[in-house]
């Protein structure tokens, strides 16, 4: 049988024919031409890259920019390209060999992106940084939301404590104030103010009255307090104002309610400032820095001072429990001392609270105000138009201390009734003489005028 040459002998038969040889270098001519094509495209790109290169990347001795692949020390295992790898300890010889003399066969960089790469990473990492500013903004955002709407709702929960000793005229000044609230309209939402006058639960909570044995500082007692008085069935949207108004001191030695602290005969006995230095005195009925301190947190808090004459303040409880008109001075003094060194704590507090610093600068709000009966009451002016005036004024700076939107209230003085008493009959030639010696003893310092007031003629309290 004829031998058969094979497929390999045939093919090499073929390439060595002439025709064979041409068609080899067609075809050898073919593969120079499409590297060549290859290759200055590759040089071409590489130029590119250059002039893009940041003058710090290119005066830079340890950054290549290539897209050559590189081998591990093996020659065989290729390494992915490079493109501005910023090397540490690396040598790169002839061969494209490299080693950085600890691990054979690998390199360790610390890559920078290539300059035509440097734009997409840079704008990548703006990006980024945008997100999570917007993220950042978002958060600050809801928190200030957060804030704004806890804020609201305290604002929108508002004690108002009218301050003053036994005798300052509460009965008539009060029912002013509470008419003044319950002709607020909220000019957001269009609904009325609720308006509560000493409530049960408060004073409970303050003064330990109707049995109550918690402390004044009781969490659970305090969360009552507003859970009542300020419930959240509309987010806290309604405005609430509570109006307390228990003077300093309260009850009666043997009084039959149950007062934490009762009214202690020993001050009768005492001199105005061992009554001031007392802590049943300073606890009597109620501790007021005590009060703000835990009650301001959840709440408006805010103080009235009302004032009234010594002299007819002593003679309107002067024969009342029996008490010596000598040793009831010096009570209501030492009350007076009390309150006075009250405010001096809170005109810090709103000092602190206040960017401005002082009451006039760029404030948040006042904490305390004064009102002066003698300037309510019409005996102390020639007209009546002169009267009706300055209870306007008095109408009109509450309101402002308030944050209230009116002070328009035709009704407030509906049922204010002035006194028919004479001191000087009253009290007596004897006890007169000794009231006269115990006012001098608060020339400077009542009324407090220094920490309370903003000089309005209707502020400007007689002793």
């Amino acid at each position: 049988m004829d031998h058969v040459p094979s497929t390999s002998a045939r093919f090499a038969s073929a390439l060595l024919s002439p025709w064979g040889k041409v068609i080899a270098a067609l075809v050898c001519l073919k593969v120079f031409t499409y590297t060549k094509i290859a290759y200055d495209q590759m040089d071409a790109e590489y130029s590119a890259s250059l002039s893009s290169t940041p003058p710090e990347m290119a005066s830079n001795p340890n950054v290549y920019n290539t897209n050559q692949l590189l081998y591990s020390n093996d020659g065989q295992n290729p390494l992915p390209p490079l493109q501005a790898y910023e090397t540490s300890s690396i040598s790169i010889d002839n061969n494209l060999n490299i080693d950085n003399g600890d691990t054979p066969g690998f390199v360790q960089f610390n890559t920078v992106p290539a300059a035509n790469d440097n734009n997409e990473e840079a704008a990548n990492s703006a990006m980024q940084q945008s997100m999570d500013e917007i993220q950042q903004l978002q958060q600050k955002r809801q928190q200030q939301q957060q804030l704004t709407q806890e804020q609201l709702k305290k604002d929108n929960c508002q004690i108002i404590y009218i301050l003053g000793v036994e005798g300052a005229i509460h009965h008539g000044f009060t029912p002013i104030l509470e008419a003044l609230a319950k002709s607020q309209v909220d000019p957001n939402t269009g609904k009325a103010y609720q308006v509560t006058y000493a409530p049960k639960v408060l004073r409970s909570a303050l003064f330990g009255l109707y049995q109550e044995k918690r402390d004044m500082d009781d969490p659970t007692l305090i969360a009552k307090v507003f859970r009542e008085l300020c419930p959240e069935t509309d987010d806290g949207k309604t405005k609430r104002i509570i109006i307390e108004d228990s003077s300093f001191p309260s009850g009666a030695m043997d009084d039959p309610r149950s007062y934490r602290i009762r009214r202690q005969a020993s001050w009768m006995t005492s001199t105005m400032e061992e009554v001031a230095n007392d802590e049943l005195a300073i606890n009597h009925p109620v501790n007021l820095k005590k009060f703000y301190e835990l009650y301001s947190q959840h709440a408006n808090v805010q103080f009235i001072l009302l004032n009234r004459p010594f002299l007819e303040t002593m003679a309107s409880h002067a024969n009342d429990w029996g008490e010596e008109v000598a040793g009831r001075s010096n009570m209501i003094r030492g009350f007076m001392l009390i309150l006075k060194r009250f405010l001096d704590h809170l005109r810090q507090e709103e000092e602190s609270s206040n960017s401005g610093g002082m009451r006039g600068g760029n404030k948040k709000k006042a904490l305390s105000t004064i009102v002066c009966a003698d300037k309510i009451m019409s005996k102390n002016y020639e007209s009546d138009y002169e009267a009706t005036m300055a209870r306007q004024h008095i109408l009109d700076y509450l309101t402002k201390f308030l944050g209230w939107p009116s002070s328009r209230c035709p009704e407030c003085y509906n049922t204010w009734k002035e006194s028919k008493k004479d001191p000087a009959k009253v009290l007596g030639e004897k006890n007169l003489g000794l009231m006269l010696n115990d006012m001098k003893e608060l020339e400077g310092m009542w009324p407090p005028l220094d920490v309370i007031g903003s000089g309005l003629p209707e502020q400007q309290c007689s002793l």
